[in-house]
C-alpha cells in the first residue's frame, strides 16, 4: 500500500507539472528512516602509499645528492584517518591494518589522511613528520577507491654547521645558534649534529636566527641576528656559519646570505682556509620566463602566425637568468601526439641537458637551443625554430625546462603549445553559482542553471537520474526514463521540454548550451527529505566526453 501511494503521488505531481497544472503538491516523506539509501562506500584495501624521504635541499653544495636526508621510514606504522567535511574523524586505522572490505559512509566529501605521527611541540630535534592527504567524494550506492598517495615531509628541517676555520677561533662553551619559528625555538650548540624540525604554521614561514658567540680568550659575547623568509614545509634549510674575509685582512662572522646583519667586526688569523657555503633562498633561484606570457597557460599556435610560405612570423623566446652561473638546462619534451614525440626523438633525445649534450651544436642551434649557456648567467631558448614541426602535428606539445645553477638552486617551468582541432578543450559542464563537484543542500529559491560548452560541437548529451524516489519504473509512468539522451531519445522529448530541457536539434551540434532543471528541483522538494543526483555526460564530435553530477540534498 505504501509503495502504491508513493507511486501515485509521484505520477500525479510529475504529470501536473508537465501539463502546467496549478494544484497543490501532496506531502512525501522518506521510507528510509535509518538513511541507508544515502550510503556509499570507500575502498582503502588497495591504497598504495609511499614516502618521499628526501627533502627539498636548499644547500648549495656541489654534490646536492650527498646532502639529502636518507632516514628509514616504516610506512606500516602510519596512521590512516578518514574525516568528514567538518573535520570530524569517522574512521582510523594503521596502514598495515587497512580493511580489505569497503567501509560504508554517508554520501559527501571526505579527506583521507596519512601521517607518521604528530609533533608534541612546535620544534623538536630528530622529529621528522611525513604526511599526505587526499579528498574523496562518496556517492550513494557507489564505491570510491583510493589508490596511490605519496607522503612527504610536513615539517621544516633545519641543520647548523660551521666551517673548519671558524671552529678554530670560537670558544665552543659560549657559542650557540638559536633558530625560532614564531614562539617555537631550538638552540644548536656548536657541536650539535642533529637536525631540528619545525612545525610549518603558514604556507611560507620566517625563521629567526640569533647567533651568540665568543672567540677564544675573550669574555665578551657577540650577538648577530637574521631572518630567513619564504621557508616552506618539506624544505631543508642548511645553515652554515663561515668566516668572510675582507681585502684588508680582517674577517667577519656570518652566514653567506643576502640578509645577514653583523653588529661587530672581529680580527682573525687570515691564513686559515676559507670555507664558504651559500644558503640559497627562493629569491636567488634561476628565473624562467616568456616575456608577456604566463607559462602556466597553454599557448595556442594558429595558422595566422605563419606567412604564405609557411614561415613562422612570431616568436617564442624563453629567457633564463641566474644570479649564479648556469650549470644545467634539461629540456624534457612530451606530447599527447605520439607522432610528434617520434619525430622529435629522431633529432634529439626526449630528455636532454643542453649544457652537456652529445648532440652537435649545429642540431642544437637548428632546434633553437643555446650552445653557450653553461657558465653564463643568462641565455635564451628560441622555440620559434621548432614552430614548423609543432604545426605539423595536431596536439598539445610540452617542454619541461629544469635549470640548475652553480649553488644547487633549481627552477622548473613548462612551456605547453597546442595546435589543431585535436587540442580543442574537452566539453565542460558548469552549475552557475555553485560548485558542481560538491553536494548542495536545497534552499527555497535555489536555481540549477547549467552552462555547457563543447568547442567541437555536442554529439550526445546523456542524463542519468539517481534517486530512491524517482525510480525508472515510476518515471516511465509519466513519459520519462531513469536514463536518456537529449539528442537521440525522441520518445522523451515532449516530457523533457515540459521540464525545461532542450532536446534534439536544440542540443546536437551546439558549442554552447544553457539548460535549467530548476523546475525539477521544485518537484523534488515536494517529496521531502532525500538525495537526488543527475549524472550528465556530454560527448563532442571527436568522442571527447565529460561527466559531471549535480548532487542535491533535501532536508
Amino acid at each position: 500500500m505504501k509503495t502504491f501511494t508513493k507511486f501515485l503521488s509521484l505520477t500525479a505531481i510529475l504529470a501536473m507539472v508537465l501539463c502546467s497544472c496549478n494544484k497543490d503538491n501532496p506531502n512525501y516523506t522518506t521510507n528510509d528512516p535509518e538513511g541507508k539509501e544515502n550510503m556509499g562506500y570507500l575502498a582503502l584495501g588497495g591504497l598504495n602509499a609511499s614516502v618521499m624521504v628526501e627533502t627539498e635541499n636548499t644547500d648549495s653544495s656541489e654534490n646536492v645528492a650527498d646532502a639529502l636526508a636518507t632516514r628509514a621510514v616504516d610506512i606500516n606504522t602510519f596512521n590512516v584517518v578518514v574525516s568528514d567535511a567538518t573535520g570530524a574523524k569517522v574512521a582510523e586505522y594503521l596502514y598495515s591494518e587497512l580493511p580489505e572490505e569497503p567501509i560504508a559512509l554517508y554520501a559527501g566529501t571526505y579527506t583521507v589522511s596519512l601521517s607518521s605521527g604528530e609533533m608534541t611541540s612546535g620544534a623538536e630535534f630528530e622529529q621528522p613528520i611525513y604526511a599526505a592527504e587526499k579528498e574523496v567524494i562518496i556517492t550513494r550506492k557507489q564505491t570510491t577507491t583510493v589508490s596511490d598517495i605519496v607522503c612527504k615531509l610536513s615539517n621544516i628541517k633545519v641543520t647548523v654547521a660551521y666551517s673548519a676555520d671558524i671552529l678554530e677561533q670560537l670558544d665552543t662553551d659560549y657559542s650557540t645558534m638559536s633558530v625560532a619559528l614564531g614562539e617555537s625555538a631550538l638552540s644548536y650548540a656548536i657541536n650539535e649534529t642533529r637536525a631540528g624540525y619545525f612545525k610549518a604554521v603558514e604556507a611560507e614561514n620566517t625563521l629567526d636566527l640569533t647567533f651568540t658567540c665568543r672567540y677564544k680568550g675573550s669574555e665578551k659575547d657577540i650577538i648577530m641576528t637574521n631572518k630567513i623568509e619564504h621557508v616552506k614545509a618539506a624544505q631543508w634549510r642548511k645553515i652554515n656559519v663561515v668566516i668572510q674575509h675582507a681585502a684588508d685582512g680582517t674577517a667577519t662572522i656570518g652566514i653567506v646570505c643576502d640578509t645577514w646583519t653583523y653588529d661587530e667586526e672581529i680580527s682573525f688569523d687570515t691564513s686559515a682556509s676559507l670555507m664558504e657555503e651559500v644558503l640559497v633562498d627562493d629569491t636567488d633561484l634561476p628565473e624562467i620566463i616568456w616575456e608577456g606570457h604566463n607559462l602556466e597557460e597553454t599557448f595556442e599556435l594558429t595558422d595566422d602566425m605563419f606567412d604564405a610560405d609557411g614561415n613562422f612570423i612570431s616568436s617564442i623566446n624563453i629567457d633564463i637568468t641566474s644570479k649564479s652561473a648556469i650549470q644545467s638546462i634539461v629540456v624534457k619534451a612530451s606530447s599527447d601526439n605520439a607522432d610528434f614525440t617520434a619525430a622529435y626523438s629522431e633529432i634529439l633525445p626526449l630528455e636532454e641537458d643542453i649544457c652537456d649534450s652529445e648532440v652537435s651544436n649545429a642540431i642544437l642551434k637548428m632546434m633553437g637551443y643555446p650552445t653557450d649557456a653553461k657558465g653564463a648567467t643568462s641565455t635564451r631558448i628560441k622555440f620559434a625554430s621548432q614552430a614548423e614541426m609543432l604545426k605539423s602535428y595536431e596536439g598539445t606539445h610540452s617542454f619541461e625546462i629544469t635549470v640548475t645553477d652553480a649553488n644547487g638552486g633549481k627552477s622548473v617551468a613548462t612551456l605547453s603549445i597546442k595546435y589543431g582541432q585535436g587540442v580543442a578543450p574537452v566539453p565542460s559542464i558548469v552549475w552557475v553559482g555553485y560548485n558542481i563537484d560538491e553536494q548542495q543542500t536545497y534552499v527555497a529559491g535555489m536555481t540549477c542553471d547549467l552552462t555547457v560548452t563543447a568547442p567541437l560541437g555536442i554529439a550526445d548529451f546523456k542524463v542519468k537520474i539517481i534517486s530512491a524516489t524517482l525510480t525508472p519504473e515510476e518515471l516511465s509512468s509519466v513519459g520519462l526514463a531513469g536514463e536518456f539522451s537529449l539528442v537521440n531519445d525522441s520518445q522523451y522529448f515532449e516530457s523533457l521540454k515540459g521540464l525545461g530541457f532542450p532536446v534534439g536539434d536544440e542540443v546536437s551540434g551546439k558549442t554552447e548550451l544553457n539548460l535549467s532543471i530548476t523546475t525539477f528541483l521544485g518537484i523534488l522538494n515536494s517529496f521531502g527529505a532525500g538525495e537526488h543526483s543527475f549524472e550528465m555526460t556530454v560527448t563532442d564530435a571527436r568522442g571527447n566526453a565529460t561527466t559531471k553530477t549535480v548532487m542535491i540534498r533535501f532536508e
